[in-house]
């Protein structure tokens, strides 16, 4: 999925969650925390989107505080104006450690939203089970937190713990958005997502360059096969043209011919199979 599909699909999110939790405004600074969990990312490792939307009151230019789990690895920081990604300004975030998570903070020039992403370690992944789990610490200031997470395409078997509500949303790459609940965090407030599925046919998702490996070895072991198998199949075959042309020779002078005179017929080589690798 690229970064701009990504944040696309973000920012639906956002503007669905902010009508919904307008009682939020009320705390000073952040309106809203909204975070977005992916178990099975571009790569091998899990995908998160934070976004950090301010108060309306908040003046510009501001700082943020975009919270993170601890061992997060930030791929993009910047505003989100709402009209095309590609027009969203990046910031340079700078990261701290602090209760056992992190935050990136940066200053907001143009809008009063943040948005965050990065990459988490790899998912926990057993032949076609995916289980990938995120443990979240609000090291930042208090608010409301409105979680969801992203599925890849035909999965089987979907748990997620807690329970999303209300329909899923799908775009058109057949990923699937699941919605929790909203909750009220403060500060150094946790919140945990479990989420486990099977893939079925077609589903999408990292292979292991392991797999990758393999692959390489066995098609350097069948090229040195064919190898093999032709130099096997030439060599009998020029042993069996020449005793053949030798004994036709032979046979000619038998029979009244000039010794080491050969009639064109007997040069004429046999026929032989091809052998071929397609």
């Amino acid at each position: 999925m690229s970064r701009s599909r990504t944040r696309a699909t973000a920012i639906v999110l956002a503007a669905v969650v902010m009508l919904l939790c307008v009682p939020s405004l009320a705390f000073a600074g952040v309106s809203e925390y909204q975070v977005q969990f992916a178990p099975v990312g571009l790569s091998t490792r899990m995908d998160l989107i934070v976004n950090v939307i301010l108060s309306p009151d908040t003046p510009l230019p501001a700082t943020v505080r975009v919270p993170l789990p601890a061992g997060a690895t930030i791929l993009w920081s910047g505003e989100i104006l709402g009209g095309d990604p590609a027009d969203d300004p990046s910031r340079e975030a700078t990261l701290t450690a602090v209760g056992g998570a992190q935050y990136a903070e940066f200053t907001l020039e143009k809008v009063r939203v943040a948005q965050v992403e990065a990459e988490l370690g790899p998912a926990a992944v057993t032949g076609t089970k995916v289980e990938g789990a995120l443990d979240w610490i609000n090291v930042t200031e208090a608010g409301t937190y409105t979680f969801s997470v992203r599925i890849e395409p035909n999965v089987r078997d979907l748990e997620i713990t807690p329970a999303a509500e209300g329909a899923p949303q799908t775009n058109a790459d057949g990923e699937t958005l699941y919605t929790l609940t909203p909750v009220r965090l403060e500060k150094d407030g946790t919140f945990s997502i479990d989420v486990s599925y099977r893939r079925g046919a077609g589903a999408t998702g990292s292979v292991s360059p392991l797999l990758y490996v393999a692959l390489g070895l066995l098609a350097v072991t069948l090229v040195a096969l064919v190898v093999v198998l032709l130099k096997q199949r030439q060599a009998p075959a020029a042993a069996v043209t020449t005793t053949r042309r030798a004994d036709r020779t032979a046979g000619v002078a038998s029979e009244g011919g000039a010794p080491g005179s050969v009639s064109t017929d007997a040069l004429e080589p046999e026929d032989d199979d091809a052998f071929t690798w397609e």
